[in-house]
């Protein structure tokens, strides 16, 4: 597998619909995890491919591996807000200090905030849409950001 995989990949994702707040157990795709968990890449960028497929499980593998680390911090932060684990998704933004792709310890604790005062409401709500839409320009950014510095 080369890097054209990595971009196939990366588009093909990046081209799906806008996925949900929390995905549940529900994969995007199966048929990207084999070949994601099969490129050639940093760890970090194949959780945050995960990430995007809303595999969280096996996102989930790869962050907890790396705790400590401020990136697998995030992998891990993130995740646990996908998958509506609140409180453990602000333990592990606690844990990453600082990190270039998020603005503040503080704004990522509001997101989760504001993702956990939704979670019971229907997906036709504004709010949520807008939340579902910050939410995915911040997994492209984490894929990106990861592409770009984690060799």
């Amino acid at each position: 597998m080369t890097g054209s995989d990595t971009d196939a990949i990366v588009k093909q994702l990046f081209d799906r619909p806008l996925p949900p707040l929390e995905p549940g157990t529900t994969v995007y795709d199966k048929s990207l995890v084999d070949r994601i968990a099969k490129l050639p890449e940093h760890m970090f960028v194949v959780a945050s491919l995960h990430l995007a497929n809303d595999d969280i499980h096996r996102a989930h593998l790869i962050a907890q591996d790396n705790e400590g680390d401020a990136t697998g911090n995030l992998l891990h932060a993130t995740l646990h807000r996908r998958e509506a684990d609140y409180w453990n998704s602000k333990y592990w933004f606690s844990r990453v200090g600082s990190h270039p792709t998020i603005p503040s310890l503080s704004d990522a604790k509001a997101f989760v905030d504001a993702c956990e005062a939704v979670q019971k409401e229907g997906d036709g709500d504004k709010e949520k849409q807008r939340l579902r839409e910050k939410q995915w320009e911040e997994l492209k950014g984490l894929v990106n950001w990861t592409r770009e510095n984690c060799k």
